[in-house]
């Protein structure tokens, strides 16, 4: 199976291509991914359903603050407008193809004095399928207690490029592939690429910039000065719409009003994202460590330069922060840049393993026993959704979500049952809940609650306020960070029987439903019971202000 140049070299090419498509559509299928409204998307989905007009969203509070991610939401709004929503399952494929074609060229790129033969793939990417395993996790998860094989491709912090679905976060994948193609020769199509993940993501802007730097100092040891100041100038040039309209739009409204909307997310919000006290424990220290022993594996070639910058940069930002406790700096994520480079450092530990192998191909044949591999890697990726074994929410809600979806209409307003977690005192170190059983991840006080995430776009109706979808302008942090009290003040009268000592309150708001569990009564005077599970229950305010 080995592809020489000297027997059939258009066959063993065919051969080779072959293998590639077929492993993409596997990997897809091995990877997994979560149905629609899941996690995130529940956030950057949003402005995206409301410019398409889809239901009441439009007249939602959240939908209409500033959009961090508009390419992204103008992604969602043509998608929804003109096709359909499962064609966000197809973007987000293609993304997972393009973060396994990086996989080959850092494999194919490592060693340029070996040519790679096809039972080398094939072992590769077994080895890397089996990382990166829906199955495997989810086994996992059940027999060691933790998803482990999470952290060979997840930063510290919670971070990740690819996580369980498609949001904006995946278009890490391009940092990637920037590093990838950097090593293939490439180096204004990777600047390119680079840039394209700040862009379609700002929060990758400072990570890319690392990247940028790391490009240049290594132009600038092959002596190549004018390259670096074009590569500088080329990434300058693409990036700077995106900077412009994250200064115009995001830009501090009062120094006050910043300082405490930083503190809100900081401490409130994002503390298991933005504290390094919180996320730095055993495990974020051998992800460190992972991404060090790939670039000792590198300090014999220059392109070391291009892993060890960013490391460095991402390093000495990081221990900045932890002396100067800067929330500009701490919602800035220096360590985010572990998201692209834990995930390299697998690639090429990976890549230097199989390179390390010595095949006895007159022996033992590979080939065959690490295609059957992927096959069922594959076939058990299928059955985590078919057999509901990971990606959980809440189904319970299933009932209600439909009935408002269907019976909601202009100027309503929802509010719901709304719980806020304290994470900085309960959320330790990073996590993977994908595969968590329903049970425990209802309970788990290490993670946002995952009950009502679905509600806005489920619904396509507009509710008062919610923990997990959140704005990002100061003025807009300090309004989400007061309605959010106010909602829990409420919930807590409402649970005590004491619903209609609020009532002009929840008319001055324009709320005009309330959803509470099933067991709660109210005032059948003020209030009219529109529908009722074992679960909840859907009031109407009778004589709203709203029509």
């Amino acid at each position: 199976m080995t592809l020489t140049a000297d027997k059939h070299p258009q066959t063993n090419s065919l051969k080779l291509w072959a293998f590639f498509l077929i492993c993409m559509a596997l990997f897809c299928l091995a990877y997994s991914q979560a149905p629609l409204f899941y996690s995130n998307q529940n956030q950057y989905f949003l402005h995206g359903f409301a410019k398409a007009d889809l239901g009441i969203l439009n007249e939602d509070w959240l939908a209409n603050t500033k959009d961090p991610t508009p390419l992204f939401s103008n992604l969602v709004c043509i998608t929804m407008r003109y096709s359909h929503q499962n064609l966000f399952h197809l973007y987000y494929a293609l993304l997972q193809c393009v973060y396994l074609s990086c996989a080959w060229f850092v494999f194919h790129s490592i060693d340029k004095s070996k040519q790679r033969s096809l039972e080398q793939y094939a072992i590769f990417t077994a080895l890397f399928f089996l990382i990166h395993s829906a199955a495997i996790r989810w086994l996992s998860y059940r027999v060691l207690g933790n998803d482990y094989p999470w952290f060979f491709q997840a930063g510290v912090a919670g971070q990740y490029i690819l996580g369980a679905m498609f949001q904006p976060s995946n278009f890490g994948v391009f940092l990637l592939l920037g590093l990838c193609l950097f090593l293939k020769q490439q180096h204004f199509v990777a600047t390119f690429f680079i840039c394209l993940a700040g862009i379609l993501h700002s929060t990758y802007l400072l990570g890319g910039a690392f990247i940028i730097l790391g490009f240049q100092i290594y132009f600038l040891f092959e002596g190549k000065v004018k390259k670096t100041i074009t590569v500088g100038l080329f990434a300058l040039l693409l990036v700077t719409p995106s900077v412009i309209y994250a200064g115009q739009n995001f830009q501090p409204t009062s120094f006050e009003g910043f300082k405490e909307a930083q503190e809100f997310l900081v401490y409130f919000r994002l503390p298991h994202h933005c504290l390094p006290d919180l996320w730095c424990d055993w495990v974020a220290l051998l992800q460190i460590i992972w991404i060090v022993f790939s670039i000792y594996l590198l300090r014999k070639k220059r392109e070391v330069i291009i892993v060890l910058v960013p490391f460095l940069l991402g390093t000495v930002l990081t221990l900045l922060q932890v002396a100067t406790k800067n929330n500009s700096l701490a919602l800035l994520f220096p360590w985010r840049i572990s998201s692209v480079l834990v995930p390299f450092a697998t690639i090429l530990i990976l890549s230097q393993i199989v390179s390390f192998y010595t095949l006895t191909s007159t022996k033992i044949k590979i080939f065959t026993p690490s295609l059957v591999i992927l096959f069922i890697l594959a076939g058990l990726g299928i059955a985590i959704p078919i057999f509901n074994q990971g990606f959980f929410v809440n189904e319970n809600e299933n009932g209600i979500l439909s009935f408002i979806k269907d019976h909601s209409k202009k100027s309503d307003q929802y509010l719901l049952p709304v719980k806020i977690p304290n994470l900085a005192s309960t959320t330790k170190g990073s996590l993977s809940s994908d595969f968590k059983p329903l049970a425990k991840k209802k309970t788990d006080i290490r993670i946002v609650p995952i009950d009502m995430q679905r509600f806005r776009l489920s619904t396509q109706a507009p509710l008062f306020i919610d923990f997990k979808s959140i704005p990002y302008r100061d003025e807009d942090v300090l309004i989400w960070h007061k309605r959010l009290l106010q909602a829990d003040n409420w919930n807590l009268k409402i649970a005590g029987n004491n619903a209609t000592s609020i009532l002009e309150e929840l008319k001055e708001n324009k709320i005009s439903h309330l959803i509470t569990p099933s067991k709660i009564e109210l005032d059948f005077k003020q209030f009219e019971l529109l529908y009722l599970d074992d679960n909840f229950q859907l009031w109407k305010i009778k004589e709203s202000l709203n029509p």
